[in-house]
């Protein structure tokens, strides 16, 4: 007996067989709030190779810590025109700093609050 193959065909959605079909799409850019922050973030943002490279670099820090600076390009590029307000809102009124355990909550709220498969 032969089996029918369908290597080329297409699945009802007219999508090839073999494309992955539990992937979400982006979306239109929504506002979130983070740490009372409200910020326009487009989900697409993740649809961009320098963006995964500080994603990459920032996760690998441990390994590699040069990685740790892409932390300034990637929230600029997160945050857009709103970068400014995020600094005020997490520098310490005592000091006039910003520590670094404020940035990794803030950091660790807006992925998950933008990440576009969540």
């Amino acid at each position: 007996m032969s089996r029918k193959r369908h290597s080329n065909s297409l699945i009802p959605n007219n999508e090839p067989a073999g494309a992955p079909r539990d992937h979400k799409p982006a979306g239109p850019a929504r506002t979130i709030t983070v740490q009372g922050v409200a910020l326009r973030v487009d989900p697409s943002i993740f649809d961009d190779l320098d963006m995964l490279e500080d994603l990459y670099d920032l996760q690998n820090a441990a390994e590699n810590p040069e990685g740790a600076f892409q932390l300034i390009p990637f929230l600029r590029r997160m945050c857009g025109d709103a970068y400014p307000k995020v600094k005020a809102a997490l520098r310490d009124p005592a000091t006039g700093r910003i520590p670094m355990k404020a940035v990794t909550e803030f950091m660790g709220e807006l992925l998950e609050k933008s990440a576009p498969n969540s």
